[in-house]
């Protein structure tokens, strides 16, 4: 499994005593090692709002990309908290590398995004809007541009799925609980992927005129996903009016990453089409 969320010692004692066991139950802490988990009725969420993601794809010897982020902060701006954003540097290409000692932003789980969605094949900034399709295809689009008329297209939507999240720093962990509410009958099988994002990272930018900006500031800059890269399970009836709640302990967080510019955001997906079902952010408290 590519997540650890608790020490390999207890891992491995689980193992041999369990077999194929993939999770840990402290109390009502679950204590992933795998995508799987286990969730419990809960009293539903308070703000039902529809919301919608765009993931970046970017890279910071990438000119154009800054340009996007202009774009894309005037959209945030405009639709306050129903659109959130997460900046992606993957490996992939190789303008997405580092310059000089700048901090290196790329994953693991960036690469594995770029690759499954064909964002690797075609020219960078390029984004996608809670994962949605035109056609056959994923809606890969540059996002200078057109940001708007997908945003409208997800969040007119009556939301199937209400999500909230919150999130705890504990000692040497970061307690994360998510919270479902089933405002309509969903028949498909679902998924909740969370990740850990960054804001406020100076690191050197490369800009249009071929200058570098040692002072550049990246915001949403995803630092981990903290479930399987494709989430885990939500174990439901999908019937309207149906509330559930997990609660994960993630202890991956690396202590280079300043906490209080941390947000964790958490998605809900349809697990064979992968499109984002709703999604919601929190801080860390």
């Amino acid at each position: 499994m590519k997540k650890i969320f608790n020490s390999i010692f207890i891992i491995a004692l689980t193992a041999l005593s369990l077999g194929a066991c993939d999770k840990i139950e402290e109390g009502n802490y679950i204590v992933f090692s795998g995508a799987s988990g286990e969730w419990f009725d809960g009293e539903g969420v308070a703000d039902h709002s529809q919301r919608a993601l765009i993931e970046k794809y970017t890279g910071v010897r990438c000119v154009n990309c800054p340009d996007a982020d202009v774009a894309i902060n005037a959209a945030l701006s405009q639709y306050g908290d129903k659109l959130l954003a997460v900046a992606i540097h993957d490996s992939c290409l190789a303008f997405t590398r580092p310059i000089g000692d700048s901090p290196d932003m790329r994953t693991p789980d960036g690469d594995t995004w770029s690759k499954y969605f064909g964002i690797f094949n075609g020219s960078y900034p390029a984004a996608l809007v809670s994962r949605t399709t035109t056609g056959n295809a994923w809606d890969i689009f540059t996002p200078t541009s057109g940001i708007n008329s997908r945003v409208d297209n997800v969040i007119g939507q009556q939301a199937k799925v209400a999500v909230e999240a919150s999130a705890i720093h504990q000692t040497d962990a970061i307690s994360i609980t998510v919270n479902l509410e089933f405002m309509q009958t969903v028949s498909d099988d679902l998924t909740v992927t969370l990740f850990i994002m960054e804001d406020g990272i100076v690191a050197t930018q490369r800009l249009h005129d071929g200058t570098d900006d040692e002072n550049y500031v990246h915001n949403h800059v995803l630092r981990d996903v903290i479930t399987d890269v494709w989430g885990a399970d939500i174990d439901c009836t999908g019937n309207s009016g149906e509330k559930r709640y997990a609660v994960f302990s993630y202890k991956n967080f690396s202590q280079n990453w300043n906490l209080d510019n941390c947000h964790i955001v958490a998605f809900i997906s349809n697990k064979s089409t992968r499109e984002i079902i709703n999604v919601a952010e929190c801080e860390i408290k």
